[in-house]
């Protein structure tokens, strides 16, 4: 992103400003991810049919809103509330830089103080405490932060209603970010995923069942930069319209809102059920987990991922104790990623309302580890298994070799399905 000029901008007195705090914290390399948010945020405003400008100034990204589009900048601000890297955002007011002095390059309280008194009565609450709090970022202004802050809390109170000032906790902040490029006021910041950009993180392979959560993982790793495509094991052979209706499908497409563009890979499990019919161990299901983790690492190496996620908490159920993650594990070669490893479950169930995954997935579905042992064992070892699978699944290249051949593939952005 380049930095906005004091020098007139397109019109557009209504601008969208971004903070991105990780990014901010980058060394070196910090250009790079302002430039990777940048596109997403431009691809995201495209895809809306927002063709606008997109500058920065001073760690914050602006979007110049066209006079004749200023109603549909809220719209826009709740779509980039689900792109991973913007902390908060906020449709802000612009006063260009030379309104903000005047010819003795003195404060121009006049037309700040017109600014902030029209906020302020905009957004009057009977009986409601305020503060003003400044981000002085352009240090040739004459005054400081706290300077600012007192003069404009005492405008408001001589020419509002607003009397009550608490700096502590009050019921309205009122924000004035003083940047080279001009002066930005709001009366309120959205809340942001945070994190880095999608595609700065590298690519991952989320394994998404009709659970709570592995959701919730696929969307913490997009949250820290990755790009995630999606790999469900069915129960039975689905048509694409199937899968598209499904749970599987609608929280794929919920979770592309969030991971911008994905795809979903479905690949149904009979011939592994088949190859184990009869067998009554107690190891099935982690059997099943076995095969579930090297049928991902072969899809993920096919699309070049660098690691695979799941939404494991330890020992939240009988395939999640140590000993059961690890008979998992040591099957696959590729870094398995569990962002819930320490998580309880009320912190996770928190997480998927937020994201509006949650409602979904307790809808009724054909989990496929629900589908096996009622009765799984809670310990395992490698060496057992193995001597399992050499029984019963003496040719497993050949059963991975069948298995892929019915799976569908399906594609997601911003929420929708692409069509093909």
């Amino acid at each position: 992103m380049e930095e906005l000029p004091r020098e007139p901008h397109p019109a557009g007195n209504t601008r969208i400003i971004l903070h991105y705090p990780d990014i901010t914290l980058k060394g070196k390399n910090q250009k790079d991810f302002q430039n990777a948010l940048s596109n997403c945020i431009r691809r995201r405003l495209d895809n809306l049919g927002y063709h606008w400008n997109i500058g920065a100034s001073r760690g914050r990204a602006i979007i110049i809103v066209p006079n004749q589009q200023q109603s549909e900048a809220w719209q826009a601000a709740s779509m980039l509330q689900k792109i991973p890297g913007i902390y908060s955002l906020a449709i802000a007011r612009w006063l260009h830089p030379a309104d903000c002095l005047d010819s003795d390059h003195a404060m121009n309280w006049t037309m700040i103080g017109d600014e902030i008194v029209a906020m302020a009565r905009q957004c009057y609450i009977n009986h409601a405490s305020f503060a003003v709090k400044v981000h002085r970022a352009d240090k040739s202004l004459p005054v400081t932060s706290t300077e600012m802050a007192g003069q404009l809390g005492d405008l408001i109170q001589r020419e509002t209603d607003w009397q009550t000032v608490r700096l502590n906790r009050p019921d309205q902040t009122f924000y004035v970010d003083a940047l080279p490029d001009g002066m930005y006021f709001y009366p309120r910041k959205l809340k942001g995923v945070g994190g880095l950009p999608v595609g700065t993180g590298g690519r991952v392979l989320a394994l998404l069942s009709g659970g709570i959560d592995s959701p919730v993982a696929a969307f913490l790793l997009a949250k820290r930069g990755c790009q995630v495509n999606f790999f469900h094991l069915s129960a039975s052979h689905l048509r694409k319209q199937d899968i598209i209706n499904s749970v599987i499908g609608r929280l794929a497409a919920l979770l592309s809102q969030y991971t911008q563009r994905s795809r979903l890979y479905v690949v149904p499990y009979t011939y592994f059920d088949l190859a184990l019919s009869g067998l009554n161990s107690g190891y099935e299901l982690v059997l099943f987990r076995r095969f579930m983790m090297r049928s991902a690492e072969r899809l993920a190496t096919q699309l070049r991922a660098q690691a695979l996620v799941n939404g494991d908490s330890l020992g939240q159920v009988a395939s999640q104790t140590l000993e059961n993650l690890a008979s998992s594990s040591t099957v696959v070669s590729m870094p398995i990623l569990r962002p819930l490893i320490g998580a309880n479950k009320d912190e996770i169930i928190s997480l998927a309302r937020h994201l509006g995954t949650y409602d979904i997935s307790i809808e009724p579905y054909k989990d496929c580890c629900a589908l096996l042992a009622r009765h799984p064992k809670t310990k395992s070892s490698h060496a057992r298994l193995t001597q399992l699978e050499a029984v019963h699944l003496p040719d497993y290249d050949a059963l991975l070799n069948k298995t892929f051949t019915d799976m569908v593939c399906l594609e997601y952005r911003y929420g929708e399905l692409v069509a093909e």
